[in-house]
């Protein structure tokens, strides 16, 4: 087993990485806020700073104060979470791509990963080093807000496009209105207007469309007549505030129509599912809240996040009975790795391997990218090692899924030859 891992770990870093699911800032915008330094180049850690201090970490460290006193605000964080998945993944980064060597950030050792790390940033090959040659990473599947560039030679864009949702509110309307160069009158151009911006950011390279309405409102959606949304809509247009019953029948329209969109456009649908941030209400992003979705569109490619933690099971379950389902781990190592081998090993059990998409970074700076990688590869590998010696799955099978999960399911899925 021992023997085997070491393998498959040796397969993977050699494998081109596809990242599924990335909000990496671009190269220029890295280098325009840059050079960084231990309280600067931060991942979700950030968020147990701000759960346990009540403050954004920026204003938590006060970029003014002398780098000791961050550092002391910083530790007094450390000591009460160091055991978190969240911190290990800055230490595992910290390690490997800015020569940190102790078993703990301490006193001792902080102020010279601090330097490390400004020194690091500063090079203007670093950014490129570091995804291209050290993390091996092949494309970068950004989510791209509404009207925003990318660097196709990073990233493949995936279009957000929560604020289509909320059509009914004057500013996402006017908006969409100017980007697709039409007024939105009445139902039928708001449809046409939404098809119009989908059409032109398919044309430039995306591959997919996103929503992450679940950090706001459920997951459940159900059909709406038509007349029903055009009366509504109609309300809104004329200035009306729609209370939320009726708002959230609007919402469901949209969500139908997308959904249809992408059947006919053959495009991609990205929903974020499972674990929310601190403060949301976690069961609004039950998974099995899209089943009346899903059923209802039997030929679109549902690509469903985070692994639907901590519905998991259940995910794997909607993959195993829905073919239009495919489990996206983006985010799930950095949320626990104990979490992701167990998920990982009850999939790989119930579900067709070629529809589960190994890894997605989900953070902001490319040494997290590479950071969570390293983690990936150790999930996996610990996966299928036992996998082959407990679980009757051949050696030539965990080879052949160590590269299907990083990049081969991806590039098929995505289509990213063509």
């Amino acid at each position: 087993m021992s023997s085997l891992r070491s393998e498959l770990l040796q397969l993977m870093a050699a494998t081109p990485t596809v990242d599924c699911h990335a909000h990496t800032r671009s190269e220029s915008e890295y280098y325009d806020q840059g050079p960084y330094d231990l309280f600067t180049l931060g991942s979700y850690f950030d968020r147990e700073i701000g759960a346990l201090s009540g403050q954004f970490p920026g204003r938590y460290y006060d970029r003014e104060a002398p780098d000791e006193e961050r550092w002391q605000h910083l530790k007094a964080i450390v000591d009460r979470c160091f055991n978190e998945s969240y911190w290990r993944h800055n230490l595992v980064t910290y390690r490997d791509l800015f020569g940190f060597e102790g078993a703990e950030l301490d006193d001792s050792n902080w102020q010279a990963l601090n330097d490390s790390i400004r020194h690091r940033t500063a090079d203007r090959s670093w950014y490129r080093d570091v995804t291209v040659n050290r993390a091996n990473v092949r494309t970068q599947v950004k989510n791209i807000p509404w009207f925003e560039d990318w660097d196709p030679a990073y990233f493949t864009p995936i279009l957000r496009m929560e604020p289509a949702l909320e059509i009914y509110r004057p500013g996402p309307r006017r908006q969409l209105e100017e980007r697709v160069n039409r007024g939105i009158h009445s139902l039928r151009d708001l449809r046409e207007a939404l098809t119009a911006l989908v059409e032109e950011f398919a044309g430039r390279g995306a591959v997919g469309i996103k929503l992450a309405h679940a950090y706001r409102r459920t997951l459940e959606s159900r059909p709406v007549a038509e007349v029903t949304a055009a009366m509504l809509l109609d309300r809104a247009l004329r200035g009306e505030a729609l209370p939320w019953a009726e708002a959230r029948q609007l919402e469901d329209y949209v969500i139908f129509f997308l959904a249809g969109l992408c059947t006919d456009r053959d495009l991609i649908f990205d929903i974020h599912t499972g674990v929310q941030g601190n403060g949301c209400w976690i069961p609004d992003s039950n998974p099995l809240l899209l089943l009346n979705l899903i059923q209802a569109f039997p030929r679109t490619r549902f690509n469903l996040y985070h692994g639907g933690y901590p519905w998991s099971r259940e995910i794997g379950m909607m993959a195993k009975h829905c073919s239009n389902v495919w489990l996206n781990m983006a985010w799930m190592y950095v949320i626990g790795m104990e979490v992701s081998r167990q998920s990982l090993s009850e999939w790989l059990d119930l579900a067709p391997g070629y529809r589960i998409l190994g890894f997605g970074s989900d953070v902001g700076f490319p040494e997290f990218v590479y950071g969570h990688l390293v983690m990936a590869r150790s999930c996996v590998a610990d996966v299928l090692a036992t996998k082959v010696e407990r679980d009757f799955l051949s050696e030539a099978g965990a080879r052949r899924l160590a590269v299907m999960l990083m990049h081969d399911n991806a590039a098929e899925f995505y289509r990213l030859e063509a």
